[in-house]
């Protein structure tokens, strides 16, 4: 809890910048919390993917919506009163082929493209830009293959820095996103790469 009022206190808009901003982040923490298969960010055209201002939406392995961020159900209001995130034990579900004009087969298939951002068309006539990320739990799948791949004889680190690698540029340089989508932090990726840090989150 953070406690910005006072008495006679002049109030300040980088505070409550800063509530906003801490807010958006526990609620996306909260999304990515439920059990999901694939996680989709969402933004109008023209914008970049990838941060804070992204509408988020979880799904299964079948393409059902597990969970939506209060962003993404101002970008698609379907999800206010379908999406069962906001009351687990609703009786109605909704599939993401309801709510976005796009299978459920294709954004899966988009996160083994070099370039996984999608256009995708919504019923109202608009549309969004759309980036599948897999979830964190799939870093056991990265670690299956350290083992299978040190079997034939490549040094483990220099297996493990490769598939980090591939990671990033899966995620388009955002090493903030790979290390999301491995279930590490982002010190560990630049660490096991043997580079410092950035400035950016989009320069490795």
């Amino acid at each position: 809890m953070l406690d910005l009022t006072g008495i006679d206190a002049v109030e300040r808009p980088e505070l409550k910048h800063l509530v906003t901003q801490s807010a958006s982040r526990i609620e996306n923490a909260l999304v990515l919390a439920q059990a999901h298969s694939l996680m989709v960010r969402l933004n109008w055209p023209g914008n970049t993917l990838g941060s804070d201002a992204d509408g988020i939406v979880c799904l299964d392995a079948d393409g059902w919506i597990t969970a939506a961020n209060p962003i993404a159900r101002q970008m698609v209001p379907q999800l206010v009163t379908q999406q069962r995130a906001t009351v687990p034990t609703t009786a109605n579900p909704v599939h993401v082929s309801e709510v976005l004009g796009i299978s459920f087969e294709l954004l899966f298939d988009a996160v083994h493209r070099s370039d996984a951002v999608l256009d995708i068309p919504l019923w109202n006539g608009l549309r969004l830009q759309a980036l599948p990320v897999a979830p964190a739990h799939e870093s056991q799948t990265l670690h299956a293959d350290q083992r299978s791949s040190a079997r034939g004889g490549m040094p483990l680190r220099d297996i493990e820095a490769a598939l980090i690698r591939k990671a990033v540029d899966q995620a388009r340089g955002n090493v903030a996103q790979a290390a999301q989508a491995l279930g590490i932090s982002r010190a560990t990726v630049y660490r096991k790469l043997g580079q410092k840090g950035p400035k950016t989150d989009k320069t490795l």
